[in-house]
């Protein structure tokens, strides 16, 4: 029979999920009609493919790519590292159960208790591995395009084969930037199921945190700012003043 504290325990997963959930629909939204990183960085990957066309050498482009799978590569790769380290957390939960007794103001909970938040972490990391291990599928999918794309002097390649390149390329490899970002967003909600071992409303609460982290970087970021900026420079974005997320 589950006491009040494992009840209350347990109950906060519910609004941590929605947080999570909520945050992703919302960010997914908001891009269509904001600028944000997301709705930026695809008309620069756009871009990007464009002038790739125009290049006779087109070794820099390759090197782009190398270099994210790279990342990609090291972020799943750690995540396997990080759930191993976790199942061996899972096993000492007595241990993890029997230290967080000790201190006072900590949450009361049990030992199920502490297997239930470390396999909350494992099904984080879990999910976050699938999303970088996909990514850097998506990635290898858009180096087959750019190695199969018209060289920039092929006569058969019309200015509307190489638009429907670059905007398919391009997307693609936004999509593939969507789920390296998905993954990363679990990694911050992660770190927010630490304070779950101390109470259920520091949980909260750094979910939250993490929430206000993402929504800041991503709308509101110095970095947005200057890609936005650099806009003035992109055609595609210039043909296409739909996009066109600078204000009045």
């Amino acid at each position: 029979m589950l006491n009040w504290a494992e009840i209350i325990d347990l109950v906060v997963l519910i609004p941590f999920l929605a947080v999570w959930i909520g945050y992703v629909i919302f960010a997914r939204r908001a891009a269509k009609c904001r600028e944000s990183l997301s709705s930026v960085l695809i008309i620069l990957r756009i871009d990007w493919m464009r002038h790739l066309l125009e290049r006779d050498n087109r070794i820099l482009d390759a090197a782009l790519m190398g270099n994210i799978e790279k990342n990609m590569s090291f972020f799943a790769s750690t995540t396997l590292l990080i759930i191993a380290g976790s199942l061996t957390a899972l096993t000492n939960a007595k241990s993890i159960h029997e230290l967080t007794s000790l201190i006072p103001w900590v949450w009361p909970h049990t030992i199920t208790m502490v297997q239930i938040k470390v396999v909350t972490i494992i099904c984080i990391l879990i999910y976050a591995f699938f999303k970088f291990t996909w990514a850097l599928r998506q990635y290898g999918f858009a180096s087959v395009m750019i190695g199969a794309a018209p060289n920039s002097d092929d006569e058969r390649a019309t200015p509307e084969m190489k638009k429907v390149f670059s905007v398919n390329a391009g997307k693609l490899i936004d999509q593939a930037g969507h789920n390296f970002n998905n993954g990363m967003r679990a990694y911050y909600f992660a770190l927010a199921v630490v304070g779950w071992f101390i109470h259920p409303l520091l949980f909260l609460a750094f979910a939250l945190i993490v929430v206000r982290i993402l929504y800041q970087r991503e709308f509101k970021s110095r970095s947005l700012k200057t890609l936005v900026d650099g806009l003035s420079m992109s055609q595609y974005y210039l043909d296409n003043e739909v996009l066109n997320f600078k204000k009045d």
